[in-house]
Parts: structure tokens; sequence; C-alpha cells
């Protein structure tokens, strides 16, 4: 059984270090001046709020939830769905079991167009109390 672990650990930093290797690479592709002018207009987001996602294009905001699925599918793979330490990655996998990324987006979306007064509330909030507590609410009383 360790060996499995090992076997899976393994794949996982080959697979992790093969995307990091292609990232610079297509990044160097760009021209200077269109990297330069791209980071000087973007500001990095430490904790992305409402305020982040309505500036954000529709792409960052597809890449801003799949990587929080991504490093959630990864995490709920190496320990399963009884992992021994206290996660919330298990009723995040299961409530978000079979939305699509564009399908979240929209959620995202909805929640921050009918409450412009909540837009300092961060995404990973509105993920959370909207899509993922209700569900898992639901299965406790079950």
């Amino acid at each position: 059984m360790p060996s499995y672990h090992l076997a899976k650990a393994t794949l996982l930093s080959a697979g992790l270090a093969l995307t990091l290797i292609g990232g610079p690479v297509v990044q160097a592709a760009k021209p200077a001046s269109a990297a330069v002018k791209s980071a000087a207009t973007k500001e990095e987001w430490l904790i992305p709020t409402g305020e982040h996602w309505s500036k954000a294009t529709e792409i960052e905001r597809r890449a801003y939830v799949l990587g929080i699925l991504n490093l959630a599918m990864i995490e709920y793979q190496l320990t399963g769905s009884n992992p021994k330490h206290r996660t919330t990655v298990p009723h995040l996998v299961k409530a978000l079991d079979g939305m699509t990324v564009p399908q979240i987006v929209e959620t995202v979306d909805a929640y921050y167009k009918a409450n412009p007064d909540k837009q300092q509330e961060p995404i990973i909030e509105v993920i959370w109390f909207q899509m993922v507590k209700p569900k898992a609410s639901q299965s406790k009383a079950k």
C-alpha cells in the first residue's frame, strides 16, 4: 500500500514539474512591451474579493476557480473521502461535483451582482457559503 501512495506522489510531482517548466516557455514568447504593460496594469490578488472579481476577465475568473478545484482534487485524491486530519476538501469536492467551471463562475457573478454591498467579501467565501455549505448542511441532515 505505501508504494501506491509513493507512485501517486511521484506522478503528481512529475506533472507539477512539467507544468512549471512549460509555463515560463509560453510566457517568454510574449513581446517584452506586452509583458511590461501587462505587469503594470495588473495588481496582485492577495485575498481576491468581489472588487477583483468584477475587474477580472472571464479567463482570469475561470483560472481562479480552476485553481481551487485542482488543489481540492489533488488533496482529495491523496487523502481520500475520509482523511485523517480535519479538512474542508471532501465537502468542497462533493458539493461542486457535477458543476462545470463556467457554472461556478456564473454563480459567483450572480452573487456579486445581487449583493453590490458585499464587494469586499472574498471570492472563496462566496463559493463556500453559497455553494458548499448549503449542500454540506443538507447531507448532514439526511
